[in-house]
């Protein structure tokens, strides 16, 4: 063999390596099953500027699929929709294979329960504003996704007015979400409630003179019930509330009902006038703990916060609330409750999750333009934040 026939294998060789890199495989197992799963719908997304749909396939009997990839240094985000409930996965630069759970999906699955509902409230002369986040866990056993037109329900206090829903999956960063009205400030969402905790979390504002009174109203019951005040506001349970102080953390005054029951007298009223910790200062506090760290800062041991609680500590103390009032979007901060819930991914990872459900919902028509506008914006920030930290 001489050279030039020597040298064309090796040029033939290389160029086998370079298609073979170019090609991500995958596989769609159905955990309710415990089988592949034939015949779901799977897209390849390119995250570059924006957000591009580059291919779609299905899944064949042994639940595979495959992709070439156009730009293999480009990040990518794989979607599979099953029994129309969408499941995905990031592809950062160098992934060649993914595994990608899916689950049945039914209006009624056994072992779902609401675990948390924690409210967190700041007033000026003139309005009150809330943000409060529920948790949902689904323990269904198999696993099985909860999808219905009322998937969770919530009932905001009279004269509320809602500005602004979010709602996040398992390990998932949140996506805006457009809880249906249902009459007598009651609201439902329609978003799947996968195996795993899912959060829901609105902003609501209402008129304030330096006192208000509630009356929550459960519609289901509930692990843990909080509500939160900064300093220069109280809280003062009323006669035969359940609320019971839970101490000063972080500059918020915490009560807590623990295994609230629907009709359960949970009553309190708010009086003063205060805001809520900046983001910031309570990350940097934070980080000064002994506790495990996650992207954010450290968290450190909980002191009066109620052990149910305390996985949820930086909602409470740290201003991660995932979206603001005036629906500009979320932060970076709400990391640290990923890495609480075991998230594998990082923030950047998790940042592109999120620009592809919002490309998603742009295209299938679920949320507005001026919705899409505002996440957006957002989501430009976060992702220049990332980048840069990650320079």
């Amino acid at each position: 063999m001489n050279v030039r026939h020597m040298r064309m294998l090796c040029l033939l060789a290389a160029l086998s390596c370079a298609a073979a890199a170019q090609e991500i495989t995958g596989t769609v197992i159905n955990l309710t099953t415990n089988k592949p799963s034939a015949g779901d719908n799977v897209v390849l997304m390119k995250l570059m500027q924006g957000m591009d749909e580059v291919a779609s396939t299905k899944t064949d009997a042994q639940g595979r699929f495959s992709f070439k990839l156009e730009e293999p240094t480009a990040s990518h985000l794989i979607r599979v929709s099953h029994r129309n409930v969408n499941y995905f996965r990031s592809a950062p630069p160098g992934t060649t294979s993914v595994e990608i759970n899916v689950y049945d999906a039914a209006e009624d699955v056994d072992g779902v329960k609401q675990t948390l509902d924690i409210i967190r409230m700041e007033g000026d002369v003139t309005n009150l504003r809330a943000i409060e986040m529920y948790a949902v866990e689904n323990n269904s056993k198999p696993p099985r996704t909860l999808m219905r037109m009322k998937s969770f329900e919530i009932q905001l206090p009279k004269g509320a007015k809602l500005d602004q829903a979010m709602a996040a999956g398992p390990n998932s960063m949140p996506v805006t979400a457009s809880p249906v009205p249902q009459g007598n400030d009651r609201y439902a969402f329609l978003f799947p409630i996968r195996p795993g905790e899912t959060r829901f979390q609105i902003a609501y504002t209402m008129p304030y003179n330096g006192n208000a009174e509630f009356k929550p109203a459960l519609l289901q019951p509930v692990g843990s019930f909080a509500v939160s005040v900064p300093q220069g506001m109280t809280i003062e349970p009323a006669a035969g509330s359940s609320l019971r102080a839970a101490g000063e953390d972080g500059g918020l005054t915490v009560f807590v009902a623990q295994n609230a029951q629907p009709g359960q007298n949970l009553s309190f009223k708010v009086s003063g006038r205060g805001t809520l910790p900046d983001p910031d200062a309570q990350s940097q506090a934070a980080a000064g703990g002994d506790g495990e760290r996650g992207p954010g800062g450290g968290i450190g041991a909980p002191v009066n916060t109620p052990d149910p609680l305390y996985k949820y500590r930086w909602w409470i103390i740290a201003g991660v609330a995932l979206l603001l009032a005036a629906g500009a979007g979320f932060t970076l901060k709400a990391q640290p409750q990923a890495a609480a819930a075991g998230a594998p991914k990082t923030a950047l990872d998790a940042l592109k999750d999120e620009m592809f459900h919002l490309e998603s919902d742009r295209v299938q028509g679920k949320i507005s333009e001026e919705e899409y506008a505002k996440a957006k914006a957002a989501l430009d920030v976060l992702m220049k934040r990332a980048l840069e930290r990650k320079g």
